[in-house]
């Protein structure tokens, strides 16, 4: 009984991935060319907000400290 019952999960796995791969199969993805060239105008548009490469106001920065540390 439980041999029957493996190879009834082992087919309905089967079946399961069977299917995923005929809709991945199906799937019609966009070209490399133009998702590059989508994303290369994203990261232009966007990079004016981006702080990473534009650089933070010293008044904004959450993390830099409101006043010197002094030694004592």
């Amino acid at each position: 009984m439980s041999s029957q019952m493996q190879s009834s999960s082992s087919m309905a796995q089967a079946r399961r991935m069977v299917q995923q791969l005929r809709m991945e199969a199906s799937f019609e993805g966009i070209k490399v060319s133009k998702a590059s060239s989508d994303l290369m105008r994203y990261c232009g548009e966007h990079a004016k907000n981006e702080p990473l490469l534009m650089g933070t106001p010293t008044s904004e920065d959450p993390f830099k400290d409101k006043k010197p540390c002094t030694v004592l």
